[in-house]
């Protein structure tokens, strides 16, 4: 009897799992608050941009509300962060709701035991992740609306990695659109200078590692973050702090990191 409960417990994990990924499937984005509402401010902690940064890199087309695509509200998902009850733990859990509000995916809880709160909350927003990164979901192409003209309204499929412009949140909760073209560097190994120091930029299997070359390492080489690319035009930088910021390459291979309203240039050297 022992045996069959866990055989049947097993197979509906397994049947849910399924339903799950193919649900997720279905729908070309989803949408990612700009605040949570156990926390009162946006983006504290960072949780709304890490959970932004993570979606994308784990086959979703993610959007903060003041970016959403030109495109059907029931084609997309809602996301949410629910806050649980831990004695001396930090629990997150996702959720993922479709247009009519229902709750179409809960991740398994992320507990955290950290007591710093920033370094709990991101712990705990990671560890729930990994359940939506288990489905190895692959969102599909966004339908965007074309312009209306006269009372017609008409519709283009276009692929969601074509982007040529993003909104960047500032601190002051203003948004500011800031212009893509994104060239990706090919060599094992580039060289960059910002301020003053020079850096070095190495390419790896998820995007790129950035060093600056300094005498305090036995190897002269200091981490100062890595660059994660989920397509050419959306790439997403994490220091060694694992705060997350926007990225690109501009035509001259030059790298941008967005950090608040602050827009840092890392010049390749030839």
């Amino acid at each position: 009897m022992k045996k069959f409960c866990i055989a049947v417990f097993l197979f509906f994990s397994v049947f849910t799992e399924g339903f799950s990924q193919t649900n997720l499937n279905e729908y070309s984005y989803v949408i990612v608050p700009e605040q949570f509402e156990f926390l009162n401010q946006k983006d504290k902690y960072q949780l709304n941009s890490i959970m932004e940064f993570l979606f994308n890199k784990h086959g979703f087309h993610a959007f903060f509300n003041s970016e959403a695509p030109n495109s059907k509200r029931c084609d997309g998902l809602y996301a949410d962060l629910e806050r649980g009850r831990a004695i001396l733990r930090t629990k997150l859990t996702i959720l993922l709701k479709n247009c009519d509000g229902e709750v179409v995916y809960r991740s398994p809880d992320g507990v955290s035991k950290f007591k710093e709160f920033k370094k709990a909350y991101q712990d705990a927003l990671r560890r729930a992740f990994k359940g939506i990164e288990a489905l190895n979901v692959q969102q599909k192409e966004i339908t965007y609306f074309d312009a209306v003209v006269g009372s017609e309204t008409k519709e283009k499929t276009v692929p969601a990695t074509t982007t040529v412009a993003t909104q960047v949140v500032k601190p002051d909760n203003m948004t500011t659109k800031v212009s893509v073209t994104s060239k990706l560097p090919d060599a094992k190994f580039s060289s960059y200078t910002f301020e003053g120091n020079s850096y070095l930029l190495r390419k790896t299997t998820e995007g790129y590692s950035l060093y600056q070359e300094t005498t305090s390492t036995a190897d002269g080489l200091l981490l100062v973050g890595k660059v994660d690319v989920v397509n050419a035009d959306k790439l997403f930088f994490t220091d060694t702090s694992e705060r997350v910021f926007k990225a690109s390459f501009d035509t001259e291979q030059n790298l941008s990191l967005q950090k608040g309203d602050e827009v840092m240039v890392y010049k390749r050297v030839r």
